[in-house]
């Protein structure tokens, strides 16, 4: 089966949940037999064009700006997508505006939503009416929609009467690595909070560094992550930030890997999310997660006792950072044990593979070659 991925910026050198989600989709769908192509943006795609892990890579330009960039990359890379594909994936809602086009080529077409984007804060009234459009698309448009989030899929079983198949995102093993590979000083195990994800309002990482400020904890709080065309907000935040905090920008590899190991726990404030990749990263690392109660937080963490769900509010947080900071080492180990051991079985990458490649069959299926095709009734929205 020849697979065709677009939508993303590139899957190994781009910072973001999708990115990083077909990077560890592409090459097990390969591992099963699939030829799959990713079509990158070719400013954010360090390897250039050929084979890595088993999955072709090819650039394709785009106008670099916030509201354009993904939308011109999606339709100009759509050719190289139809050139010899079976399957033509097309990730989050934004670049679902075209996904009209393998439909109407008679492809078998799947759309992922990654999350409800036109929410995001970033998006001025125009955007969010193209982002909502783009919702739209993806529930009219291809023969098989996949939702993250069992909140997603409730989405769009209320809004469009689409059926979305729920496959959420997975999670491999993080290879332990010593906390000196971080390549920051002044660290110790069980010594610092951690914080991973783009510098973007709807992460919640404002009201996060109030209430930090507000707890007096004396624990240093690291934010990793970069910029998602929102250097205004960073900058911001850094103008923001009490003592203790600490901006290290993106980090990848062994450097996060030993962050993930030895901090004391994850803090993912979030007001919006699809299906959150960093508190699973924690989890299969074995450490404790401390997460904004918003429904993906609450499917991943209700009742496991991997971590705690923190209500809106500074005082709450400033509650939930203080209870963090006098959790006894054997309560963080034990906490963060058993959401090891449950992530690593219901999230395996290996599964989400499978589980996607039953997709690609049945939109096989109902891709009978024919232009129009059975297209969805769907209800007003």
């Amino acid at each position: 089966m020849r697979v065709a991925m677009v939508g993303l910026r590139a899957p190994w050198g781009a910072d973001g949940g999708v990115e990083r989600a077909v990077g560890e989709l592409a090459p097990r769908l390969a591992q099963q037999g699939c030829r799959v192509r990713v079509v990158c943006r070719k400013r954010y795609n360090p390897h250039g064009g050929g084979l890595r892990r088993g999955v072709e890579l090819v650039d394709v330009g785009t106008v670099y700006t916030k509201h354009l960039e993904a939308f011109v990359h999606t339709g100009a890379a759509m050719p190289r997508c139809l050139e010899d594909a079976d399957v033509v994936h097309v990730h989050a809602t934004g670049p679902a505006l075209w996904s009209w086009w393998p439909r109407l080529a008679g492809k078998a077409t799947v759309v992922t939503v990654h999350g409800l984007d036109w929410q995001r804060d970033k998006w001025g009234v125009v955007a969010r009416a193209a982002l909502r459009a783009g919702a739209w698309a993806a529930a009219a448009f291809p023969h098989q929609v996949i939702a993250v989030g069992r909140h997603l899929a409730a989405h769009y079983r209320e809004h469009y009467g689409v059926d979305a198949t729920w496959i959420p995102n997975g999670v491999s093993p993080i290879r332990h690595q010593p906390l000196s590979a971080a390549g920051i000083d002044g660290l110790r195990p069980f010594g610092f909070l951690l914080l991973l994800g783009r510098l973007v309002p709807e992460k919640g990482i404002e009201g996060l560094l109030r209430a930090y400020g507000a707890s007096g904890i004396d624990l240093p709080l690291l934010v990793v992550g970069g910029s998602s065309y929102s250097d205004g907000y960073v900058r911001h935040l850094r103008h923001l930030a009490p003592a203790g905090v600490h901006f290290t920008g993106p980090l990848h590899g062994a450097r996060r890997d030993a962050l993930l190991h030895h901090a004391r726990a994850l803090v993912l404030p979030s007001r919006l999310e699809g299906f959150p990749l960093a508190p699973m990263e924690s989890l299969s690392a074995g450490r404790p997660v401390l997460l904004s109660d918003i429904p993906p937080h609450r499917e991943l963490l209700d009742g496991l006792g991997a971590g705690w769900l923190v209500p809106p509010g500074r005082d709450a947080w400033v509650d939930a950072l203080r209870r963090v900071v006098a959790a006894s080492e054997d309560e963080l180990l034990h906490r963060g044990k058993t959401g090891q051991g449950y992530v690593h079985r219901h999230y395996a990458w290996e599964r989400v593979a499978s589980s996607t490649l039953e997709v690609y069959q049945r939109a096989l299926a109902l891709a009978d070659g024919s232009v129009v095709g059975r297209w969805r009734r769907q209800p007003d929205a």
